[in-house]
């Protein structure tokens, strides 16, 4: 999908700001460029950013692992174990393949220079740096870069060797990502609600990849609004209850429109 904003997600925005009602940034993304770039296209003269990377509400990154409270103070983080780090890294190396490592200081650091990087362009996440992995400490998740061709293979091959000790999960194709095990994005939602004084049911929560899945099934089990954009992987359609349109065409917009601020 395109990095752009569409038109209509940011009028909604700017209506959910100024009715007060709460977003909730929760992605898979590290804090970086990206955040100011969509607080620079909300804001106006009497339209202001609660914080350099929150909107009006906590702000959840990195899969659920860091927590930022509205403030933009860190509340909640969760490390990949050290074993697991260590892990990724052999393999890797035996392997000849890319690696990423998200780490604590809102870096990220790759295992060499990789044309496939260029994926991560359009995200506006903090530019990889490129240095070695060997020892590296303070490391939020971790992520084997491969084309959409080679997904499953590689996702076979991580997950033999690390699936016991970790969860495994894709956001973009060709990306295969390494969490602390059984973590996911609806445990930072959970602490994001609770930071608001609200439950999952009081949620509508909109996803396109596989690791929304885990969120989408908190709130519809709690009895919030699920949904899914038309360009989600099919994976994450199965457990969504409505589809709207795309990503770049203005699906979220489509959803909040529908199910909140019409209410």
């Amino acid at each position: 999908s395109s990095p752009q904003l569409p038109v209509a997600n940011r009028r909604t925005l700017q209506r959910c700001l100024r009715q007060k009602v709460p977003v909730v940034l929760a992605t898979g993304k590290h804090r970086g460029p990206w955040v100011k770039d969509l607080i620079a296209n909300v804001v106006e003269d009497d339209l202001q950013a609660a914080s350099a990377s929150t909107l009006n509400a906590p702000g959840v990154f990195v899969q659920g692992l860091l927590v930022c409270d509205a403030a933009g103070k860190v509340v909640h983080r969760q490390l990949l174990p050290q074993r697991v780090v260590e892990m990724c890294c052999s393999v890797a190396e035996a392997n000849k393949w890319t690696l990423l490592a998200y780490t604590d200081e809102d870096k990220i650091i790759s295992s060499r220079s990789d044309a496939l990087l260029e994926i991560l362009s359009p995200l506006k996440e903090p530019v990889p740096e490129i240095a070695p992995l060997t020892g590296i400490n303070g490391v939020y998740k971790m992520i084997f870069v491969a084309t959409p061709e080679q997904e499953s293979v590689l996702r076979a091959q991580i997950s033999s060797r690390v699936g016991a000790d970790a969860s495994i999960t894709v956001a973009i194709a060709g990306l295969v990502e390494v969490l602390p095990r059984g973590s996911s994005k609806a445990d930072g939602v959970q602490v994001a609600l609770g930071l608001l004084g609200l439950e999952p049911r009081d949620a509508i929560a909109l996803g396109d990849g596989e690791n929304d899945i885990e969120l989408l099934e908190l709130v519809r089990a709690a009895g919030g609004r699920t949904v899914a954009v038309s360009n989600a992987r099919p994976k994450l359609k199965a457990v969504a209850e409505s589809v709207v349109a795309s990503c770049d065409e203005g699906g979220w917009s489509e959803a909040v429109e529908r199910w909140v601020l019409l209410q």
